[in-house]
């Protein structure tokens, strides 16, 4: 059985350390920024979220794109 992907959305999360629970683990929050065009290179999502991060008062620990693809068969 063959299966075709197709690009359907894709999300940028910036994860940012907002502080540490009571055994020193850090605590981590997502901050989402959804409508990224499926098609965009990594690169380019890199370099904006560098960007955002750039004017956050608080840490990104982690740059995630998120995409989701429809399954079909073909």
């Amino acid at each position: 059985m063959a299966i075709n992907k197709s690009a359907v959305t894709a999300s940028l999360r910036l994860s940012v350390q907002t502080g540490t629970n009571s055994k020193g683990e850090p605590l981590v929050q997502n901050r989402d920024y959804k409508g990224l065009k499926p098609g965009a290179t990594d690169v380019n999502v890199f370099t904006t979220a560098q960007a955002l991060a750039s004017l956050m008062s608080i840490p990104v620990s982690r740059i995630s794109r998120i995409d989701q693809n429809a399954l079909v068969e073909a």
